[in-house]
């Protein structure tokens, strides 16, 4: 039996000259980083922590308070006889100026046991009330808008509401979280100073989500009304976002369903659209990778979570907090604190540097000591470093094994294999010849672009909007997958088409670059017919498999373009730039006009060559260019076209010549007889359409029968 091979650790091998050197300077360093690290880690980041939620739990505190006081004052005017739901005026008199003091209460409600209720709700520069009687009126509903409470700037009636228009206020959540607790009480038993607080719902008028503080009280004569002040979530989260704990710490408010109702200071909600949407997602769909990963870390701790934990996320160690927050007498919301450890132990990640340098000039010394061992390991690091070599060229084929004596070398060499696998799965995202043609050129990973003459090609899938209704995510993703997978394969087979982007349902791809192609126009024009062909079958069998086909309209032009890296240095995109791809983009989408699958230009069908049949569709101007273009219709390869399908497309060019030359009589009479043999061809539609609209209103003497486009 063959001996066990012995190893020797490359530590161990230059520790025996280095040691004396370096032993003092970086060991007693590091022994330093250790412990001061240690001892502040964990006092550090509790206090930081306790602080950024006691200020958080007093900033809301001093945020909702307010608002449960005025209700309580407004309590008391029911009970005093000052508040009566009839009387619009005086609530005005009342609440303008309490609400022009509380910016984040966006409205005002009362109603009562009959039905009749007044809302004030405060617009950009404006106050408008609703009034509703229920029990007296049905379902019609009262409106005034004032500039302040004594100028009156318009009112009106709705006597008849569409059904979601029509409002009672017994039926809202305010009025019904009061009046729950109201009902188990004696009939006349004095209401306690209680302040409810509704779920996240939406508001009545305005359909933005919010919550609802109510109370419920008795006027002099008898009458039970219920009072509520209405909240945004967005107000909220202003408020939530404002509030500075830490340079890049995370504050936030969810409610008891673990509803995000306020956001934290995240760049990605800076957008106000982005912001409305991420409301009453949860922690975990909020696309912040530290709130997802903290709130996953605190649901895993279970009934008895500890006060302050902590937990990873991208890599960086994070310090938590999660604190119930008490509003009213019947919400319990949660208050969440996130903030890096970088924020709690700058002065730690100062020492740890100060470190590094000092070891960095500790191995540089060490390493012309090591300069005398490096023969011993010259042969497998030799070998590492052509294999790297390779990988640098993207040759992801594997290597010989690489043998040594060394540990670290061995360790290495297994990593270098991993390294390889990692870049040949990530090639399945980035397409490795198109990066080694732009090394190749010099061209990679920086930014510009040179001018060249290619084809360019987008498509799209026809309704694809409606298949993605009727599918649930996933089965809409493996569907996707199944199309992609044809359709790239297609345009890439022969080498000569390079797909740049897959967008959604469409594709954009190029022939012509990054590698030359003088033909890039007859083959993109064989492959945009070999798709068509293919997913025809693709579409038969998906629907015999009860999934839904994919029809896709193609759309190519051929002309110059700046074509190379486009972006920002941190983010770099391999894009074609310039008027054609404008254009192409353009004619993809007259598809849909034209009821065609594939339109190209005229520089396409001339540099296509010989053998294929084409029809002029019409001459168009699309937005964003002055001159006119020739757009036509691929049918196919000449040899496969039908004597039916060559008679039809002389027919439709000559009606479509006798239109340009203002005979319209003669234009109609062809195209009403193509009309009846193709009733569901929507370009013989439109051109009878226009062809008739001209021979009723002639046109003027400058008019060149052009259609134009101003839409995308």
């Amino acid at each position: 039996m063959a001996s066990e091979r012995r190893t020797t650790s490359i530590r161990k091998s230059l520790s025996r000259n280095m040691l004396f050197m370096i032993a003092l300077l970086s060991g007693a360093i590091l022994l330093s980083t250790i412990y001061t690290a240690n001892s502040i880690r964990s006092s550090a980041s509790r206090h930081l922590i306790e602080r950024a939620m006691s200020r958080a739990e007093s900033e809301l505190t001093g945020f909702f308070t307010p608002i449960q006081r005025i209700l309580l004052l407004s309590r008391r005017w029911a009970e005093s006889g000052l508040i009566d739901p009839t009387d619009n005026a005086k609530l005005n008199a009342l609440f303008m100026p309490v609400l022009d003091q509380a910016p984040h209460i966006s409205s005002f409600n009362i109603g009562d046991d009959q039905g009749r209720g007044v809302l004030l709700l405060r617009l950009d520069d404006r106050w408008r009330n609703r009034r509703v009687n229920a029990q007296a009126w049905g379902d019609r509903l009262e409106f005034q808008e004032w500039s302040d409470e004594d100028t009156l700037i318009r009112e009106w009636d709705v006597d008849e509401p569409e059904e979601d228009e029509r409002y009672d206020p017994r039926t809202r959540a305010w009025y019904q979280v009061a009046v729950d607790d109201a009902e188990r009480m004696e009939p006349d038993a004095e209401f306690p100073e209680r302040v409810y607080w509704t779920e996240a719902y939406a508001f009545f008028s305005t359909g933005e989500p919010g919550i609802s503080a109510a109370v419920h009280a008795r006027a002099p004569d008898g009458r039970r009304f219920v009072l509520a002040l209405d909240v945004s979530l967005t107000d909220i989260s202003n408020f939530t976002r404002q509030i500075d704990i830490s340079p890049h710490g995370l504050l936030g408010v969810i409610d008891e369903e673990r509803r995000v109702i306020g956001l934290p200071s995240d760049p990605s909600f800076d957008d106000s659209i982005n912001s409305s949407r991420a409301l009453l997602k949860r922690a975990g769909d909020l696309g912040v990778p530290a709130i997802a990963d903290g709130a996953a870390a605190y649901f895993q701790l279970g009934a008895s979570p500890p006060d302050i934990f902590s937990f990873e996320s991208e890599g960086e160690t994070y310090w938590a907090q999660f604190r119930p927050f008490e509003l009213g007498i019947n919400r319990n919301f949660t208050i969440f604190v996130a903030i890096p450890e970088d924020d709690l132990l700058g002065i730690v990640q100062q020492q740890r540097l100060l470190f590094g340098a000092i070891a960095l000039l500790a191995m540089l010394g060490a390493g012309l000591m090591a300069m005398t061992l490096s023969r011993r390991f010259s042969h497998p690091l030799g070998e590492l470093v052509r294999n790297s070599q390779r990988m640098g060229q993207l040759d992801l084929t594997p290597s010989a094994a690489i043998e040594s004596s060394l540990t670290e070398v061995d360790q290495l060499a297994a990593e270098q294999e991993r390294m390889r696998i990692a870049l040949d799965a990530f090639s399945k995202y980035v397409p490795v010849e198109l990066v080694r043609e732009l090394l190749r050129r010099g061209e990679a990973a920086k930014i510009g672009g040179s001018e060249r003459d290619i084809t360019i090609l987008f498509t799209d899938v026809v309704g694809f909007t409606t298949i993605a209704e009727a599918m649930t995510p996933t089965e809409l993703t493996l569907h996707l997958a199944e199309y992609f997978a044809a359709l790239l394969e297609l345009i890439q087979e022969d080498g000569y088409g390079d797909v740049n982007e897959i967008a959604g349902d469409g594709v954009v791809a190029f022939w012509g670059a990054p590698a030359d192609d003088d033909d890039h126009a007859f083959h993109a024009v064989d492959a945009i017919l070999r798709s068509c062909e293919r997913l025809a079958e693709l579409n038969l069998d998906w629907r015999q498999r009860g999934l839904p086909s994919m029809p896709t309209r193609f759309g190519l032009a051929t002309g110059p373009v700046v074509v190379g890296n486009v972006g920002a240095p941190s983010r770099l995109s391999y894009a074609a730039v310039g008027d054609t791809v404008n254009t192409a983009s353009r004619i993809e989408g007259l598809n849909r006009i034209y009821g065609t699958e594939a339109l190209v230009t005229a520089a396409v069908r001339e540099r296509a060559g010989q053998g294929y049949r084409w029809r002029l569709v019409d001459v168009v101007r699309v937005k964003g260019k002055y001159d006119a273009l020739e757009i036509y219709e691929l049918l196919g390869r000449t040899s496969e076209i039908t004597p039916e399908v060559d008679r039809f497309v002389q027919r439709y060019e000559e009606a479509l010549g006798l239109f340009r030359d203002r005979c319209f009589d003669d234009s109609i009479h062809l195209l009403d007889d193509l009309a009846g043999e193709r009733a569901d061809d929507l370009s013989v539609q439109r051109l009878l359409a226009r062809a008739r609209a001209m021979r009723d209103n002639p046109p003027g003497a400058d008019w060149d029968a052009v259609s134009r486009f101003e839409v995308k």
